[in-house]
């Protein structure tokens, strides 16, 4: 036989006929349901001829259990002498548990909480949380969400999303769930319940609606009045409705003040405007008190409008340029610049005038014309800026002179042309950038263009003018720059005359030094008698190191050398010009 008692209904307790050996089978070899659903089994002991099936969670008063074992093939149930308990499919287990229902008696929301809904049952419950699935609130027939559950003594707290206020009508149900059902400590299950009726204390004011109004001062703003203070919470723009000599005008945005909604109105009202207002309460955000009264809807409501009539001011223009009694060669291109501002709107457009005769217009800044190819003749100019309204001012008007067109003699573009370093002599292969200087007092450089003799090598429209000579055979070379202006006037450069010499040519055999090996004494002696300029003698260590430096004096086929403050070892000579590396010659020093 098997039973749950109500001391321990969190264990199973199995009798069998003979003292069992304490042999332990696996948890797995049984299975346990209560009311058809698998109770996990958290251990198994085994004492006399009782085994001990501890269960995960207890059993309550009027669950319906079962047990069934299966023999394991390890650690079977069994007496010291090795007889083995048979498999046996489910059998019924008596449930000893004896729990105390929890009846539910009333639910009630308090003016101090209203977000909170307190459900009292008859008996102390456990604190054992269900989920806020497990109950339904419903106010004013609208489902109101449940945020968190609580348990406080007979009480289950229940915090709603969002307040319920004076007037709400409100149910509550609770639906038994599988998992942490209400329940008293001793495993008593508090019962379903349908929906309930609330009690709502909630005690709230209704603010109620006085007038609206628009300011002089505040054109753009409507300003509603309520009886009572109002909560700083903001409903939707859409939530109101405006509408101006009949046609609907947007609120751009929505604010409280005290007893104060003020919208601001997309464009402002003016004088003798009729303005109608409407309020209708959105499900998020009404309009309410700081205790959760919630403004009604309006239908629309007349606004006083206290706007008055305003006169409009004119626009201000001025011509800026040209000045007065500025003078033109014909065929002239006249730039009629313009000033505009309106002290009371905006400018819709700036109209330039000769006389009585319209040039042009502009509609946006920069406010500018240009009158093209005008005679000779005297001209009188005048600006006309029109405002948003319609309103017109014509500036001061500005005489201007075109005379008749003089001949100028365009002036020659200047140009000069310079060298690398401005040197005049260099060797083969290497590059030589060539530069010129060019202006034009009356206008501008177009190009120049680079010569050697009559041989057109090169032209450059832009700055810098400079070319690059490469690849140049040994000779003299005649170079000039010419440069032609914005009018097609030329000027050429002075010459300047440029050698390429050949490279240094000393081959190795060609140096001698002696002795070799030394003690840093020795003599280098040039065989033939190179042709170049600016070279040097360089020596270094094997390890690249400079030991000397010096000009070679070619005119002096023998030049002596005293090396003796050197360490030990090999260096190398070298005849260099430039960056290139002529001659070398290996010694070693003692």
């Amino acid at each position: 036989r098997a039973s749950v008692e109500n001391a321990t209904p969190s264990r199973l307790d199995m009798t069998y006929s003979l003292s069992l050996a304490n042999i332990v089978p696996a948890t797995s070899a049984f299975t346990v349901k209560v009311n058809s659903v698998t109770r996990s089994i958290s251990s198994v002991a085994v004492l006399g001829t009782k085994v001990y099936l501890t269960l995960a969670s207890p059993v309550v008063s009027g669950d319906v259990v079962t047990v069934a074992y299966t023999k394991p093939s390890s650690n079977p149930l069994q007496t010291s002498s090795g007889g083995q308990a048979a498999s046996f499919t489910a059998q019924n287990v008596t449930n000893n548990v004896t729990a105390a229902i929890p009846v539910y008696v009333s639910s009630v929301i308090a003016n101090a909480t209203p977000s909170r809904l307190e459900m009292t049952y008859n008996l102390t419950l456990a604190n054992v949380i269900p989920a806020t699935s497990a109950f339904a609130v419903r106010v004013n027939s609208t489902t109101r969400a449940v945020s968190s559950v609580a348990i406080s003594g007979t009480k289950a707290l229940l915090t709603l999303a969002s307040p319920v206020v004076f007037g709400d009508v409100v149910t509550v149900a609770y639906t038994k769930p599988s998992t942490n059902p209400l329940q008293t400590s001793a495993g008593g299950l508090a019962a379903s319940i349908t929906a309930q009726n609330v009690t709502n204390n909630v005690t709230a004011a209704i603010p109620v609606y006085v007038s609206s109004v628009i300011a002089n001062a505040t054109p753009s703003r409507l300003e509603m009045t309520y009886n009572l203070t109002l909560a700083n919470v903001i409903p939707a723009i859409s939530a109101f409705a405006v509408r101006v000599n009949s046609t609907t005008r947007a609120v751009s945005s929505v604010a409280i003040s005290g007893t104060k909604v003020l919208l601001t109105l997309a464009s402002p009202v003016v004088f003798g405007d009729v303005v109608t207002l409407a309020y209708t309460k959105p499900s998020t955000n009404p309009l309410q008190t700081s205790q959760g009264g919630q403004a009604a809807s309006i239908t629309a409501q007349t606004v006083i409008n206290n706007c008055s009539l305003v006169t409009n001011l004119p626009p201000l223009v001025t011509i800026t340029s040209p000045t007065k009694s500025i003078t033109f060669s014909a065929p002239a291109d006249i730039t009629i610049e313009a000033s505009a501002s309106d002290p009371d709107g905006s400018i819709s457009k700036v109209e330039f005038f000769n006389g009585s005769t319209k040039l042009g217009e502009r509609t946006a800044t920069p406010y500018s014309f240009t009158w093209k190819g005008v005679a000779e003749g005297t001209y009188l100019l005048t600006a006309v800026a029109s405002d948003n309204l319609n309103s017109k001012t014509v500036s001061a008007a500005v005489t201007v002179i075109v005379e008749k067109s003089s001949t100028t003699v365009n002036q020659l573009p200047v140009v000069s042309v310079t060298t690398t370093g401005n040197r005049k002599k260099f060797k083969k292969n290497e590059k030589i950038i060539i530069t010129a200087e060019a202006s034009d007092p009356d206008g501008t450089v177009s190009k120049v263009e680079f010569y050697n003799g009559a041989l057109k090598i090169a032209e450059v429209t832009t700055l810098p003018y400079s070319y690059t000579l490469e690849d140049m055979e040994e000779g003299t070379y005649e170079i000039t720059a010419i440069a032609t202006d914005n009018l097609g006037a030329t000027n050429k450069s002075a010459i300047i005359a440029i050698t390429i010499d050949a490279l240094i040519d000393i081959p190795s055999e060609n140096i001698k030094i002696y002795p070799n090996p030394n003690d840093g004494h020795f003599t280098m002696e040039l065989l033939t008698s190179p042709k170049f300029d600016n070279a040097y003698i360089t020596i270094t260590n094997i390890s690249g190191e400079r030991v000397y430096r010096g000009v070679l004096t070619t005119d002096q086929p023998l030049e002596e050398f005293n090396l003796s403050g050197s360490a030990p070892g090999t260096y190398v000579l070298m005849v260099t010009s430039g960056n290139s590396v002529f001659a070398t010659k290996k010694f070693i020093k003692r």
